[in-house]
């Protein structure tokens, strides 16, 4: 047990050391490409055919108290941490300035702790991301009038921690009986918040797909949203979502395409038409529509 702390305690830097000389690199060699569009563009496609990360690649770090994998990493994603690592390395002037942006948009004010993370895409990443200034939401102003309808779901944080257990904690090196007594806080945390609906404006997929020339209006960089309403998702972690995915819109051309971090098929970054993606999901049971923000300079 403490030869693998001590292989812990020096790992950890070093994975962070190794992170940063990463994104340094990447940022050098993007360094010619200018605006935020292009660059969102240009990152975005490094990383595409990287494997999908299960259960969140990421995490606050080695001195996270419920998740220490890494705060940002270059390997693998999930849908959410691809858009955040392509959004921040583009806004990014060098790999110190990448890291803030990473703590900023992965959580509320930047303050690094999991009951500040922005878990939930309609109640805290979209709101509280807009709130900072980095986005706007488009839905309603791409979408002709009486188009645009509205999701809501009670979104319980209370519940989502009582359903914490001892194997979903990502902190090596506890014994059996530190990580009952860490799940145990981990599940106490949800004392401090109150069930809270969620709403956010979505444009009907079955719309979309009655309406294809429209998305002629979506533009490169945009980040899609797609919309669950109520999703019910109790039995699994406690309380109900609206959004079950998140990507960015990149345009070839007339061609509008969504690349994404996707945990189906070949399970990898990759892109599609986003018309083909949204085909199989006509009269879906739950996925309704999508959300799109337009992300700011």
């Amino acid at each position: 047990m403490r030869h693998l702390f001590f292989t812990l305690l020096l790992s950890a830097p070093l994975a962070f050391a190794d992170a940063i000389d990463e994104a340094r690199d990447l940022l050098l060699r993007h360094r010619q490409i200018t605006g935020l569009v292009a660059r969102i563009d240009a990152f975005s496609a490094t990383f595409v055919g990287l494997p999908y990360g299960d259960g969140g690649p990421l995490g606050e770090g080695p001195t996270g108290r419920y998740d220490q994998d890494p705060l940002f990493r270059f390997d693998t994603f999930d849908c959410t941490t691809y858009v955040e690592t392509v959004l921040s390395l583009a806004r990014a002037r060098d790999a110190a300035d990448f890291a803030v942006r990473m703590d900023e948009i992965r959580y509320e004010r930047g303050v690094v702790d999991y009951v500040t993370r922005n878990h939930f895409p309609s109640l805290d990443w979209v709101p509280n991301n807009i709130t900072a200034g980095f986005f706007t939401d488009a839905t309603r102003l791409l979408a002709p009038s009486g188009v645009v309808q509205i999701a809501r779901a009670l979104i319980n944080k209370p519940n989502y921690y009582a359903f914490m257990k001892p194997e979903w904690l990502r902190v090596p090196g506890l014994t059996p009986e530190q990580r009952e007594q860490r799940t145990a806080e981990w599940r106490a945390e949800g004392a401090r918040f109150t069930a809270v609906e969620a709403t956010m404006d979505f444009v009907p997929i079955d719309w979309i797909l009655s309406n294809p020339t429209w998305l002629q209006r979506l533009r490169t960089g945009m980040v899609v949203n797609f919309v669950r309403p109520n999703w019910d998702l109790r039995s699994l972690i406690g309380t109900h979502m609206n959004v079950s995915h998140q990507g960015l819109i990149i345009r070839r051309g007339a061609e509008v395409l969504l690349r994404h971090a996707s945990s189906s098929g070949n399970r990898r970054v990759t892109e599609i038409p986003l018309l083909d993606y949204l085909q199989p999901f006509r009269g879906h049971a739950t996925l309704k529509g999508l959300n799109f923000l337009t992300t700011l300079e």
